[in-house]
């Protein structure tokens, strides 16, 4: 019985710390409504979820099918995981093609915490 027991809460520990087990910070935004080689251009609405505890900012930043880097900048972190549309500066693409965001979730000492992206055409 007492092995029946421990068994029992050693099995109970582990589901319970499965669930308490954080989840990946996502990223989600559309380029509709985005225009390339726009003279000004206004990017996407994000949103940012599973951000980890003790995040500050997030540090966006655009990369082309080449690699290329295309601008992005730090945005203090919204109470609802949504950065508005045109917050975040960076270069139009004048190329079509998959272009990611990358989201950094960086704490007040300047430490990245969490990374997320997500790469989709652009057209």
């Amino acid at each position: 019985m007492k092995t029946f027991v421990a068994v029992l809460c050693i099995f109970g520990c582990s589901i319970a710390s499965a669930w308490a087990t954080p989840r990946d910070m996502t990223v989600d935004f559309s380029w509709i409504g985005s225009t390339l080689c726009a003279p000004r251009p206004i990017s996407p609405e994000f949103r940012v979820g599973d951000v980890p505890a003790g995040t500050h900012s997030l540090r966006f930043a655009l990369i082309a099918p080449t690699g290329r880097e295309l601008g992005g900048s730090d945005v203090v972190l919204p109470a609802n995981g949504t950065v508005p549309k045109g917050t975040v500066q960076f270069r139009p693409p004048c190329v079509g093609g998959m272009y990611t965001w990358t989201v950094d979730a960086i704490d007040v000492d300047g430490k990245t915490l969490a990374s997320a992206r997500l790469t989709r055409p652009f057209y």
